[in-house]
């Protein structure tokens, strides 16, 4: 294979995979769910367990009877490999984008009461033909 060749492919694989945006908690971006539910027991795990499992909470609210809801968010969005490609990303392109939520409630004596957690995956769509 021509070295001019393989060296254009390599640079346009690192170009497409450097090109996401990522915004929040980056633990939970990282974290696998089965990690989470296993880090994360409903009334075993303490909000120490909790923060060092994913560390300061984004958002606290308080719930009237004395507990907490801890809220962890993150997203990630990076640009459709066709956003490269002169003249093809004038009529498709778009992006692809994951988000996850953790949503932990916990007593008054700080155990975790419930549990939630989401995951989406969703797409933009942008170009004349979209």
């Amino acid at each position: 294979m021509n070295t001019k060749l393989l060296s254009m492919a390599v640079a346009g694989a690192l170009l497409i995979s450097g090109c996401a945006a990522t915004a929040g908690n980056q633990k939970l971006g990282s974290m696998e769910k089965s990690q989470l539910n296993s880090g994360i027991v409903k009334g075993k795990s303490t909000k120490q367990d909790v923060e060092a499992l994913l560390g300061q909470t984004d958002k606290v609210t308080m719930t009237k009877d004395g507990g907490e809801i801890w809220s962890y968010s993150f997203a990630r969005s990076s640009l459709k490999p066709a956003a490269y490609i002169p003249l093809v990303n004038l009529f498709y392109t778009g992006t692809n984008n994951t988000t996850k939520v953790v949503v932990a409630e916990f007593d008054a004596n700080g155990v975790v009461k419930e549990i939630i957690s989401k995951e989406s995956e969703s797409e933009t769509k942008r170009g004349l033909f979209q």
